[in-house]
């Protein structure tokens, strides 16, 4: 295996020569902006070719899945030094690697820790290598190819037309009242690219680190890459190749609809889409129409949108027995959406014609190649479909749903990319499913499909309400007593005991990990912190929208297991599950107060007096609260408590 070596001597090297080198030579015929990029990249790549040397690195089958590259050629190192009598040296060395692997097991098995009890111990009994293992479906072994025509059959529209798509080309027909493009210049650019995160390169193999290291010399160039293409409505042909990653959504995949397709696309693609999102497509979006959506937007979360649903909840138990909610799932929703259907409700939007047209630019002529275990597929067309992994995907896909309502202004939809909870109360002018026909609709009319399997029903009542024997509402759909919504378990009588039992169960298995890495060394201070970002982590997720609601029964349950922790000396000091909640509430409720947040719309209205009053903490109406499902929503918590 070839590795740079990125030692400050050749980076500095590099920076001189990317500073010295006459860029204007690149940029000679911007007519033809392929021709440009191809310039660009030959230029990179003889610039690094002849500035940072290459080692060649043996990593063998055998060797731990802890020692990457750097580790083999610092274990070489210290060998030489050890040979050579330098034995000081050659153990300073010995601790560097030590902190490397400890760092590289951390980081793999607190990535694991987000998966299921199976993903973790399989991460604690691993010992070699699995970079190579094959792909295997039923105990079948599967090729690129075949996960590429999957994928690509998928992201495949039979109506699709070129003209189709082309029509919505505006040719820099400059329409009354449509804003002007304005340039990026090089200071805004230098930031992104120092803060670019390690991550892989697409087609154009330029790596995360160059843009890193040379910020400062490829700022100015990159902004007029970007220039030349969002000038000219027209994005380079080398970032409409994507390298698509297989990545299994369970333990044990059983057929190809097990994997999730994640695009690489070119770093710079991504650098110019996000640009793109946050300068020009966010600002055109209208606020009302995406309200609902708490996904993809500066203030949105899980957590908020978890807020958002037991609040509404709540607000509608207050005059109503119970509540039913619907939790719609559509079936590939990013790898479907139709390229008409979206840039018909993207024209809409106030954007300057270059701009558009770069985005109508983005979606033609897209192809793909799969790799796995360092084999790569032939190319495949995809012609529907938005790039999961792309800066400018995650907004297409919010557009795209921007249009679907209820039909009653009673019943709330509360949307999380592309899931969606539909919830009706007792009594409503419109019935769920009512509602749920409606939804149907609009799927059909854009060309979107509803996964009835997995499409479920939940009816929220209050802890003690008369007696009902519910049914399902709609046929084909089940009705269950709990869902999982976002990570967190939610029961019909809104008792989190569920999701206290199931995250009891996952920290409690966390704490083998922590023996293990405590077993590899790690000082109280070290383990403290990564008990914070195994335990506490988990712990403090969606925090705000569950854990006002939580029983004090539920509360000593997890405050028990805290003291446990610390008392087996993996954390420095005793934690309180009411500490955790008052300081992320504290947070939140301070940040939903900004006008621009999107939680913002749940406070009530401000107080409105003009006679003197000695000071109150609260500045808001506070509501009238008839049960403590509503008042013990996080809204009303923060209101009464904080």
């Amino acid at each position: 295996m070839s590795v740079f070596d990125l030692r400050e001597p050749y980076i500095y090297k590099l920076r001189h020569a990317i500073g010295a080198y006459d860029w204007n030579q690149v940029f000679r015929d911007v007519e033809n902006i392929d021709t440009v990029y191809s310039n660009f990249l030959g230029a990179m790549h003889s610039l690094i070719a002849v500035c940072i040397p290459k080692k060649t690195v043996a990593v063998g089958p055998r060797d731990p899945d802890f020692v990457t590259p750097l580790v083999k050629v610092l274990l070489n190192k210290r060998n030489r030094l050890r040979r050579r009598g330098k034995i000081e040296a050659a153990n300073n060395i010995a601790c560097k690697i030590n902190d490397i692997i400890v760092s590289i097991r951390s980081k793999r098995l607190t990535s694991a820790g987000h998966g299921s009890a199976k993903d973790l111990w399989a991460q604690v009994r691993s010992k070699a290598k699995t970079r190579n293992k094959p792909i295997l479906i039923g105990g079948n072994a599967v090729n690129a190819d075949q996960l590429n025509q999957y994928f690509a059959g998928i992201s495949t529209d039979p109506d699709y037309t070129v003209s189709g798509v082309t029509r919505f080309y505006r040719q820099n027909n400059v329409l009354p009242g449509t804003p002007s493009f304005s340039e990026i210049h090089g200071y805004e650019i230098e930031p992104i690219l120092r803060r670019v995160k390690n991550t892989a390169p697409g087609c154009d193999n330029l790596p995360a680190w160059l843009f890193k290291k040379c910020s400062v010399e490829l700022a100015d160039v990159v902004a007029k890459l970007l220039n030349v293409s969002f000038a000219s409505g027209q994005i380079y042909a080398n970032w409409k190749m994507a390298l698509v990653t297989p990545v299994p959504k369970v333990a044990t995949p059983t057929s190809f609809g097990d994997f999730r397709p994640i695009s690489v696309t070119p770093i710079l693609s991504r650098i110019a889409e996000k640009i793109v999102v946050k300068r020009w497509l966010n600002p055109a979006i209208p606020s009302d129409t995406i309200k609902d959506q708490f996904a993809f937007r500066p203030t949105g979360s899980t957590t908020c949108a978890l807020i958002n649903l037991l609040h509404h909840v709540g607000h509608m138990l207050e005059t109503n027995s119970y509540v039913r909610c619907l939790t719609v799932d559509f079936s590939k929703a990013f790898d479907t959406v139709n390229h008409n259907i979206l840039l018909h409700k993207l024209s809409a939007l106030d954007l300057p014609d270059s701009i558009h047209d770069w985005i109508v630019s983005f979606l033609i002529g897209r192809v793909q190649r799969c790799v796995t275990n360092g084999a790569c597929s032939s190319v495949l067309c995809i012609t529907r479909g938005i790039i999961q992994g792309s800066g400018v995907g995650p907004t297409f896909y919010i557009v795209m749903k921007s249009d679907l309502h209820t039909l009653s202004p009673i019943n709330i939809l509360s949307k999380y990319a592309d899931d969606i909870n539909l919830i009706v109360p007792q009594y409503c002018d419109v019935d769920l499913a009512t509602e749920f026909d409606n939804i149907q609709h609009w799927a059909m009319c854009n060309k979107m499909t509803i996964n009835l399997s997995k499409t479920k029903e939940i009816v929220f009542r209050r802890p003690c309400p008369l007696r009902y024997n519910f049914v399902p509402s709609i046929n084909g759909v089940a009705l269950v007593d709990h869902i999982k919504s976002l990570g967190i378990v939610l029961q019909q009588g809104l008792s989190f005991d569920l999701h206290v039992t199931e995250l009891l169960k996952q920290c409690s298995q966390r704490i083998y990990l922590l023996r293990l890495l405590r077993s590899q060394g790690l000082s109280i201070d070290q383990m403290n912190v990564v008990f914070v970002g195994l335990i506490v982590s988990r712990l403090l997720y969606a925090l705000p929208a569950w854990g006002v609601l939580v029983s004090a029964g539920q509360t000593s349950r997890i405050d028990a297991f805290l003291k446990r922790a610390h008392k087996w000396g993996f954390c420095k000091d005793i934690i309180t599950l009411n500490e955790l909640l008052i300081k992320s509430n504290s947070s939140l409720f301070q940040k939903m107060q900004s006008p621009v947040h999107c939680l913002n719309s749940l406070l009530p209205p401000k107080k409105t007096v003009d006679y003197q009053l000695r000071n109150r903490h609260c500045q808001y109406v506070l509501p009238q609260c008839n049960f403590n499902v509503f008042k013990h929503s996080f809204v009303n918590w923060c209101l009464f408590t904080l």
